[in-house]
């Protein structure tokens, strides 16, 4: 299992590095952070996030991950939001104070479950507080949380749920294209690890093989040939395990590398 999971390691190493499997995200959250990269945002942006689900709080750590701090997060249960504030260090307020809110924006996420869209053109000129800049929306919401007139009146770039959809479908579908070069690199290693796995069940098959022939050894010494050992003198009894002791090596040796070889050139095809 160690040799099997380290060449497994290697493997998805390779599949990652040789292919162009994963340069294109698949997922919503990757998808909208790269957009907002694009857009070459400054880092003290003012960001306001509606909605602190899972959504939000991966695509919150996208920007706080580059250097992006300043954030206020609106959320319908205070309470259910706290630690997500307290590791952006955020400012933390209700929903329902979201159409009081009149420190401007620079990008506003948001993405709520609500079945209807919560941010129409009135709350929407309310959160700009005057101001008339282009402002970045990114909607995460299905259905969405913008209404349509929002996009329509005002300046802005609207990132949303199923543009960023269709950008992954089309990304899936480069990954299934690599399916064949990394098919090709897994094959690749599996021959390669073949003759690995053969050598490791010769090693543990023969594992035993010392420990057994010192047995015989001491046995011919000690029991069968007992008495006629105890009758030589010292010089020729030295001879004698210098001989012993020779055999006894190559009598490990030999069989070792002669059933690696066997097993290793010629069963490797064995293996399913």
């Amino acid at each position: 299992m160690r040799l099997m999971m380290d060449n497994l390691v290697r493997t998805a190493k390779e599949v990652y590095t040789r292919t162009r499997i994963s340069r294109n995200p698949v997922s919503v959250v990757s998808l909208a952070y790269r957009k907002l990269k694009e857009l070459k945002l400054p880092e003290d942006s003012r960001i306001l996030i509606v909605g602190a689900g899972e959504t939000n709080q991966n695509v919150a750590k996208y920007l706080k991950k580059h250097k992006f701090s300043n954030f206020t997060i609106f959320n319908r249960t205070v309470a259910n939001a706290e630690a997500f504030a307290a590791e952006l260090d955020a400012e933390l307020l209700p929903l329902s104070a979201l159409g009081d809110y009149n420190k401007g924006f620079d990008v506003l996420i948001t993405c709520t479950g609500a079945t209807d869209a919560i941010i129409d053109e009135n709350l929407y000129a309310r959160l700009l507080n005057g101001e008339t800049d282009h402002k970045v929306v990114v909607d995460l919401a299905i259905p969405t949380d913008i209404t349509a007139d929002v996009i329509e009146k005002f300046p802005l770039t609207y990132i949303e749920v199923d543009s960023l959809q269709a950008i992954a479908a089309r990304n899936l579908q480069e990954r299934y294209t690599e399916l064949v070069h990394a098919d090709q690199i897994v094959e690749e290693h599996i021959q390669a690890f073949l003759p690995v796995l053969h050598q490791r069940r010769v090693e543990l098959a023969m594992r035993e093989v010392p420990q057994k022939v010192k047995e015989i050894k001491y046995l011919a010494l000690n029991e069968v040939f007992g008495h006629e050992v105890r009758s030589l003198d010292q010089e020729a009894r030295d001879v004698l395990e210098k001989v012993m002791a020779y055999v006894e090596k190559k009598y490990i040796k030999v069989p070792m590398v002669m059933a690696k070889d066997i097993l290793v050139n010629q069963g490797s095809n064995e293996i399913n």
